[in-house]
């Protein structure tokens, strides 16, 4: 059993909420695009900041923006 570990589903929320690209997510929330891009590729951790402020824009909950993998597991994407 490996160790918990979280990846964000920013990418995920930001489509379901109609947002079709990351520079227009944000100008919505006042977050560098390139911060956006990091965020979604899961180089950047989400940061409960971040996650505060993504929400509100999106439209979503913080579980919504989070997953709980264990480091087993490997992406798909």
């Amino acid at each position: 059993m490996g160790k918990k570990v979280y990846r964000n589903r920013l990418r995920e929320c930001r489509l379901r909420a109609l947002i079709p690209s990351q520079a227009e997510l944000a100008r919505r929330s006042g977050l560098d695009r390139t911060t956006i891009s990091h965020l979604e590729n899961n180089n950047l951790f989400l940061s409960i900041r971040y996650a505060l402020r993504l929400k509100e824009v999106l439209g979503c909950s913080l579980d919504d923006l989070y997953q709980e993998t264990t480091g087993d597991e490997t992406e798909s994407d």
